[in-house]
């Protein structure tokens, strides 16, 4: 079964922004549901120093059509010079769940 649903991940700077951002997705009916996991620990290196930092990562649940949608909303809301944003296809899962976002997102 393949599905035309999504799966994106971002992380913000705290919980603040990470629940301004989630309640906007779910507002515009550009996420069905947004789970926030308050605090992950993120090593990278940013302008050319290895950076420690505690941040607030999003799972944000949409439709494939609404996808670019939710790139740019999240482009426009979040603090971060250079925001993550990574997009998981979800191949198959719950058809009852599935369900319940088309009617949420509709």
């Amino acid at each position: 079964m393949t599905t035309h649903y999504r799966l994106i991940f971002t992380t913000c700077a705290n919980k603040e922004e990470a629940r301004a951002m989630a309640e906007q997705l779910v507002q515009l009916k550009l996420a069905a549901c947004v789970n926030i996991l308050p605090e992950v620990e993120s090593i990278y290196m940013w302008q050319g120093n290895v950076t420690t930092a505690t941040e607030t990562k999003l799972l944000i649940k949409t439709k494939s059509e609404k996808m670019n949608q939710v790139i740019q909303t999240i482009k426009k809301l979040h603090s971060y010079e250079v925001p993550e944003i990574q997009v998981i296809d979800v191949a198959t899962g719950n058809l009852a769940y599935f369900n319940w976002m088309d009617e949420v997102l509709n």
